[in-house]
C-alpha cells in the first residue's frame, strides 16, 4: 500500500492533504500489525518506505510552487509519529534484530529520529531556502525531543545520533545555501545547538553518570561546530585575532572538565572533556597563522593527547593522539599537491614550511617520547626523522627556487651550489641521525645513518663528480670527507664491539 501511494506522489502536480492522512495511517496499520506479531522488520520497513514516499514528494514539488510551512508541517508530523510509535515499540518489543548483537529498543528509536533529519537535508538541498530559521526551530524541536526520549529510556547512543543528525542538516544548509548577510541569523542557531548537547548531561548529572556516549557527545558538538563558525567568521568578519576563536570554544569544555573534577572522577568522561579542551588549546597558534593550520592542529591535538593520556590514564586518549600524529604526517608527507597549496614565502628558510613541517617534526619526536609503548614509539621517531629529511630537502629546494616563482620545484642537477649543498646537507643529517643513535643506544637509527650516507657516497661519485665544476666539487668532497671522518670517529669510539 506504502508502495502504491508512490504514484500519485510522482503524476500529481499537486498532494492533498488526504495523501498524508493515508500514509500516516498505513504506518499505524503497519505499527499495530508489528506489535501482534512482534516483527522489528515490519517496524523499520515502514519507517523507510515513509521516508521514501515524503522524499519523493520533496524532489518532486516545483521549486515555484514549494510551500515551506506545508513541507515542515508535513516532516514535523511525521517525526512526531515515528517518535511516539517509535518509543512505545522499543518499550514493547524485546526482540533482538539478527545477526546483530545490540537489542531492538536501542535501533528503532535510533532510525525514527534519523529521518525526520534526512527529509529535513532533502527540503534544504532541494529549496532556495535563505533564512534556515524555520528548518532549525524544527530540527532544535527534535532535538529535544530525542534528548528527552533519551533521558527516559536511558538509551545515551540517542544524543550521538541526534549531534550527528543535526550537524548533517546544518553542514548542508551551510555549504548550499550560506551567504555572508545571513550570518548574524545563522550564528545563534550554530551556537544555541552547541549549548543545548554540551549542558544536557550536566543537567542529568546522577541519571547519567555510569553512561558514556552523553558525555562524549556533549565533548564534541563544540569541535563538531568549530569548522561551521569558523567559516562563517572568516567570511563574514575576517580578522588578524582568529586565533581567539579557538580559545573562546576552549572555555565550555574547561569549565565542563573542572566541574567534573569536583565531582567523581570518571577517567571517560574526564578523558572527552579534556581531549576538547586541548582540541581548540592546540589550534589557537595554527590558526592565528593561518597555513596548514589543520595538519599543525592534528599533531599539536596528538602530542596533548598523549600528555594528558599520563594525567589521565584512558587508553582511549593514547591511541587517538598516536593516530592524530600518523594522520599529520601523511598529510604533509604523502600529498605531493600540499606544496601547491600556498605560495611561497618572500623569505627562505623562516616561512611556512619551516614552521608546519618543523612543529609536525617536534609534536612526533615529543609523541615518541611520551607514547610509552615500544612499537609506537619507534613508529613516531621513525616518522619524525623522515619528516626531517624531507624539510631540509624542501628548503634547500626553497633556497635555490627562482626567485618569484609560485612554487618551488625539485631539481638535483644544473645549479653547481645547489648539488654541493644537498651532499653536504645529507652528510650532515646521516651524521646528526648517528648521534641519535648513539646517545639513545638505537640500533636501526645508526643502520639508518649510514645508508644515508652511502647514498650520500653514490650521489657524490655518480654525479656530483661529472656535474659539478672544479670548485664545488673540492667543496662536496671536502665536506662530506670531514662529515666522515667524523662519524667514523663517533662509530669506533661510543659504540662498543658485539661480544661473541
Amino acid at each position: 500500500a506504502l508502495v502504491l501511494v508512490m504514484l500519485p506522489v510522482l503524476r500529481l502536480p499537486e498532494l492533498s492533504w488526504l495523501v498524508w492522512v493515508c500514509v500516516l495511517a498505513l504506518d499505524t496499520l503497519v505499527f499495530a500489525l508489528a506489535f501482534i506479531t512482534a516483527s522489528v522488520f515490519a517496524i523499520l520497513g515502514a519507517l523507510v518506505l515513509t521516508l521514501v514516499v515524503v522524499g519523493l514528494w520533496v524532489l518532486h514539488v516545483p521549486v515555484v510552487t514549494f510551500d515551506l510551512p506545508g513541507t515542515l508541517f508535513v516532516v514535523g508530523g511525521f517525526a512526531l509519529v515515528f517518535f511516539g510509535l517509535g518509543i512505545f515499540a522499543a518499550r514493547r518489543l524485546t526482540l533482538k534484530l539478527p545477526g546483530l548483537n545490540g537489542d531492538a529498543r536501542a535501533h528503532i528509536p535510533a532510525i525514527s529520529a534519523v529521518l525526520p533529519f534526512l527529509l529535513l537535508i532533502m527540503v534544504v538541498l532541494r529549496m532556495p531556502i535563505a533564512n534556515p530559521a524555520p528548518v532549525f526551530g524544527l530540527a532544535l524541536l527534535l532535538v529535544v525531543l530525542l534528548l528527552g526520549v533519551a533521558r527516559w529510556t536511558s538509551l545515551g547512543a540517542l544524543t550521538l545520533v541526534g549531534l550527528v543528525s543535526t550537524a548533517a542538516l546544518e553542514y548542508a544548509w551551510h555549504s548550499a545555501r550560506f551567504k555572508p548577510e545571513n550570518a548574524p541569523d545563522v550564528l545563534p542557531w550554530y551556537l544555541t545547538f552547541v549549548a543545548i548537547f554540551t549542558v544536557f548531561p550536566f543537567l542529568f548529572r546522577r541519571q547519567l553518570k555510569d553512561q558514556v556516549l552523553p558525555w562524549a557527545t556533549a565533548a564534541l558538538a563544540g569541535p563538531i561546530h568549530f569548522a561551521l563558525v569558523y567559516g562563517l567568521v572568516k567570511t563574514t568578519w575576517p580578522n588578524p585575532v582568529m586565533g581567539l576563536l579557538p580559545a573562546a570554544f576552549a572555555l565550555p569544555p574547561l569549565i565542563g572538565l573542572i566541574v567534573l573534577l569536583r565531582g567523581e572522577r570518571n577517567l571517560a568522561h574526564l578523558a572527552w572533556f579534556g581531549g576538547a579542551t586541548l582540541f581548540f588549546v592546540t589550534l589557537i597558534f595554527p590558526i592565528q597563522f593561518d597555513r596548514q593550520w589543520i595538519t599543525i592542529g592534528w599533531a599539536l591535538e596528538g602530542v596533548a593527547l598523549l600528555w594528558l593520556w599520563y594525567r589521565v590514564p584512558h587508553n582511549g586518549l593514547r591511541w587517538v593522539g598516536v593516530g592524530l600524529l600518523c594522520v599529520a604526517f601523511a598529510r604533509l608527507a604523502l600529498n605531493p599537491a600540499i606544496l601547491g597549496y600556498h605560495a611561497r614565502s618572500a623569505t627562505p628558510i623562516l616561512n611556512w614550511y619551516l614552521y608546519a613541517y618543523g612543529v609536525t617534526t617536534v609534536a612526533l619526536f615529543v609523541g615518541a617520547n611520551l607514547v610509552a609503548e615500544r612499537r609506537a614509539t619507534a613508529l613516531l621517531a621513525t616518522l619524525g626523522t623522515v619528516l626531517a629529511f624531507l624539510l631540509l630537502n624542501i628548503e634547500i629546494a626553497d633556497y635555490f627556487t627562482m626567485a618569484g616563482a609560485p612554487t618551488l620545484t625539485f631539481q638535483f642537477s644544473g645549479h653547481f651550489g645547489r648539488d654541493m649543498t644537498y651532499s653536504i646537507a645529507w652528510a650532515l643529517f646521516a651524521l646528526t641521525l648517528l648521534v641519535a643513535g648513539i646517545a639513545k643506544r638505537v640500533r636501526p637509527a645508526r643502520y639508518a645513518s649510514m645508508a644515508l650516507l652511502v647514498v650520500t657516497l653514490l650521489k657524490l661519485f655518480l654525479h656530483d663528480l661529472g656535474r659539478l665544476n672544479q670548485l664545488y666539487r673540492i667543496g662536496a668532497f671536502v665536506g662530506v670527507a670531514v662529515i666522515l671522518l667524523v662519524a667514523s670517529f663517533l662509530y669506533q669510539k661510543f659504540v662498543p664491539a658485539e661480544k661473541k
